[in-house]
Parts: structure tokens; C-alpha cells; sequence
């Protein structure tokens, strides 16, 4: 994405879409898909009543932690640890494969009508930043940063938000964060687009693969010893990249100008730790806006209204 000095950000979330008229949220995901892989994600999650995209996302976390935590037991069988955590990646992938195909099914379900009460706060000057996977947000504003991959790059993630990862954890047991994912997304988007490498190629599977190291050594409590950059794949690009993404998370997005910050959808509780790092950028903001659906519990938007109220004196709340 090119760069713009935007004046508004819009953070837009799951309820965005929903407010639309599309069926995004995780209860109808669930149950208009019929799988044996959600099946086995219930029993990983003793049959607890999932109801939301966070609950989900935060029995993934769980599950993770519990797995990790059970491999450090002594006489842990290790080896039928690994494949019960290679197990539970390949249920977690085949989810996101399941959501990505729902999601472009709906999509197609009904046509696009735009909101004014949206428009009118969203300016020309506005950039989004898009927790959804949808292109909806495209409809109202040219300037869409995904945060968590796009079904028009047919790659998205699901994920845990931040925690501390316990020492010696490795890759597979947290390969579902979402800064480790994130930063992964990133590097795909790095090979394919500032690299030239084609997705499934050897040489992009083979920087995949480095990456992967390079998380597990970083967090090994060894560092990256000497050796290891030698045997890394491509130890000298996954440097470049990372020395460059990670003081600017953001590509191409300037935000000394943002005045206004919309929020559209967002619950908030998935990403907190991601959404403090963004609005922690923003110094000059005047303005709030945070939209209300109808029915709406007030805890809910209390909660949001908590979150923003340290960055800005003035909290709008505004209905769809």
C-alpha cells in the first residue's frame, strides 16, 4: 500500500461486515459448515459452547498452552505430544481453508449496499485498518491495510493475541500467535512482492522454512548463535526483511496527520495488545467514533469506550 498522510483511520472489525447484512460472525460460520475438523476442534475444547470469533481464538491459546505446558511434564511421552500438536495445526488450517470458502460464499450471497451514516464519517482522506478478510472496506475507502490476510490474497490467519511465550517453546507451539503470524503474513507478502517468488516454489517454501527457524531460535533462550545463521535459510533476506518490519509494522501508513479514528465492528478484546501499538502512534487525535449496532449491550460499548478514552477526551458514539 502507497503511502498516505490520512486524516481519518477507520479500525474495522468483524461487525463491520455483519452490519452489512453478511453472516461473518462465527456461530453462523459453524453452523453452515458441515466438518469433522470443527467436530474434533469442539472435543479439543471439551465441548464448550463457542460463541464468538474471540472465544474461539482464545481456546486456541488454550489449547496451545496446555499442549506446550503437557510436554514439559516429566515422562511425557514427547513424541506423541509433537503429533498431537501436528495434529492440531492441521485441524486449525483446515478451519481457515473451511473460513476462507464460507466467506467468499457469502460474500456472493447478497449484493453490496453501502451505509451513509458510514459515509459520512469516512472521508476521502481515510485509510482502514481491516481486521476482516473481506473486501467490504474497499467499498468506502481506496486505502485498506489487512491486518490478518485478504481473500483476494487467498491468505488469512487465525490466532491467539499476544502473550508471553514461555522459553523453549517451539515454533509449533506458537505458531498461533498472532504477532508471530503476522510477521509471517508479512514475510509472504515481502517474497512475493518485493522478492518476485511465486507461492509453492522451492525457494519460497525453503524461506518459509527459515523463518519458522529463525522464530524457534529466538526464542529458544540460546539466541541466534553463529552456527544457526549458517544453517538458516535464507538467514541474509529473513534479516533484511525483519530489520526493516519490525520498527514499522505498518507499510506505507503515516500517522503525525490522523485526526480522527473511526472504529467500525471491532470488539476490541481479540487484538488489544496490536491495537495499543497503533493507537500509541497516533499523538495529534481530536476525535473518537465509535460505532453502535442496535441492541447493542452497554458493557459492550463500555468496554470499547474504556480502551479508546486514554487517547482522545472525545468518544462519539454513532449508530449504523
Amino acid at each position: 500500500m502507497r503511502r498516505h498522510p490520512p486524516d481519518t483511520l477507520a479500525i474495522i472489525g468483524n461487525g463491520f461486515d455483519l452490519a452489512h447484512g453478511y453472516k461473518t460472525d462465527y456461530r453462523s460460520f459453524a453452523e453452515s459448515t458441515e466438518s469433522p475438523y470443527l467436530e474434533e476442534f469442539r472435543s479439543y475444547c471439551q465441548r464448550e459452547q463457542i460463541a464468538t470469533w474471540y472465544l474461539f481464538e482464545e481456546n486456541i491459546r488454550r489449547i496451545s498452552g496446555r499442549l506446550f505446558l503437557d510436554s514439559m511434564e516429566e515422562g511425557c511421552d514427547f513424541a506423541g505430544n509433537r503429533r498431537e500438536v501436528a495434529r492440531v495445526t492441521a485441524v486449525f488450517q483446515e478451519i481457515q481453508r473451511l473460513l476462507a470458502r464460507y466467506l467468499a460464499r457469502e460474500m456472493a450471497r447478497i449484493p453490496f449496499c453501502k451505509k451513509r451514516s458510514i459515509q459520512e464519517q469516512l472521508g476521502p482522506g481515510g485509510v482502514a485498518i481491516n481486521f476482516n478478510y473481506t473486501p467490504t472496506a474497499e467499498q468506502y475507502l481506496p486505502a485498506v491495510f489487512y491486518v490478518h490476510g485478504s481473500l483476494k490474497e487467498e491468505d488469512i490467519l487465525l490466532g491467539y493475541d499476544y502473550r508471553e511465550e514461555p522459553c523453549l517453546a517451539q515454533f509449533a507451539d506458537m505458531r498461533w500467535s498472532k504477532q508471530i503470524g503476522r510477521e509471517s503474513l508479512a514475510f509472504r507478502r515481502f517474497l512475493r512482492q518485493q522478492e518476485g517468488l511465486c507461492p509453492g516454489s522451492p525457494q519460497y517454501n525453503r524461506m518459509i522454512a527459515g523463518l519458522e527457524g529463525y522464530h524457534h531460535w529466538e526464542n529458544s533462550g540460546r539466541g541466534l548463535e553463529e552456527e544457526m545463521r549458517s544453517i538458516l535459510p535464507g538467514y541474509g533476506t529473513i534479516h533484511r526483511f525483519l530489520t526493516a518490519y519490525r520498527p514499522a509494522p505498518f507499510p506505507g501508513l503515516e500517522f503525525s496527520s490522523v485526526r480522527t479514528i473511526v472504529v467500525l465492528g471491532h470488539g476490541i478484546e481479540g487484538d488489544k495488545v496490536y491495537l495499543r501499538s497503533l493507537m500509541d502512534r497516533c499523538g495529534g487525535i481530536d476525535r473518537i467514533v465509535l460505532f453502535r449496532y442496535d441492541g447493542e449491550p452497554e458493557e459492550s460499548y463500555q468496554r470499547k469506550r474504556r480502551f479508546f478514552a486514554p487517547y482522545c477526551d472525545r468518544v462519539d458514539p454513532v449508530f449504523y
